[in-house]
Parts: C-alpha cells; sequence; structure tokens
C-alpha cells in the first residue's frame, strides 16, 4: 500500500513536468498559428499541412487535460479539477471580453483618426477654394 502511494506521488511529480511542458509548448503552438493568421500574406507550406499540424496540436491538447483529469479523479481530488476548469473558463471569458473591449476602442482610435484627416481634408481645400476666389476677384478687380 505504500509503495502504491509512492508510486502514484512519482506518477503525479513526473507529470507535473509533462503539464509543464505542454503548456509551454502550447503557448509556443498558438503563439505561431496567431502569427500565422494575422499574416495572411505568407504561405508557407500547404495548407493541408497547417491544417493538419493544428489538428493534431489540438487533439494533444485534449489528450493531455483529459489525462490531467483522471489523475485528479484517480487521485480522490476530481472536485479541484472541476474548479480548475471552472476558473480556467472564468479566466477565458475576461480575456475574451478584455481583447473585445481592446478592439473595440482600436476601432474607436482609428474612426477618430480617420475623421481628423477627412476635417484636415476639407480645411486645405477651403483655404485653397478662398485663395482662388480671392485672386479671381482681384484679377477682375485690376482689369
Amino acid at each position: 500500500m505504500v509503495r502504491a502511494g509512492l508510486d502514484r506521488k512519482k506518477d503525479l511529480e513526473k507529470m507535473g513536468g509533462e503539464i509543464s511542458s505542454f503548456f509551454a509548448s502550447k503557448a509556443a503552438v498558438e503563439e505561431k498559428i496567431e502569427e500565422i493568421k494575422q499574416n495572411k500574406n505568407s504561405y508557407a507550406g500547404s495548407a493541408i499541412e497547417e491544417a493538419i499540424l493544428i489538428e493534431q496540436q489540438a487533439q494533444k491538447a485534449e489528450d493531455l487535460m483529459i489525462q490531467i483529469g483522471k489523475e485528479y479523479s484517480r487521485l480522490g481530488k476530481s472536485h479541484k479539477w472541476a474548479l480548475i476548469k471552472k476558473n480556467a473558463a472564468n479566466i477565458q471569458k475576461d480575456r475574451d471580453f478584455r481583447m473585445a473591449q481592446s478592439n473595440r476602442r482600436k476601432i474607436i482610435q482609428d474612426r477618430k483618426t480617420e475623421d481628423f484627416y477627412l476635417i484636415l481634408k476639407l480645411l486645405v481645400g477651403l483655404v485653397i477654394l478662398m485663395v482662388g476666389l480671392t485672386s479671381l476677384v482681384f484679377v477682375l478687380a485690376v482689369n
């Protein structure tokens, strides 16, 4: 019984390292995917290859999450796993909200910039029109 407990502890410690490396590689993959999505003009490799790699990484992440959940259940900590998943969902919800807010602010700032340049163009056009009309009146008055 003691040996089984020690084996479980070793499994959990071993799994901790795997979990850390998994999340590090997952973050790197997500960054690469985001980079590819933002740079739509770069076609590195085939589209099918890219889709397969993305699917494989997603499946790997899903499998590891299932394995982590099973390990928590095996150790009698399924309530902790449920709490972790709930907290992760809340964190993701907050991140999505902040990203949406940031995108809205950017759109509003872009609109303000466009409006400013429109007003500037109208003012320059108005000044040119006034100079043209003034010179026309001056030419007509001299003749």
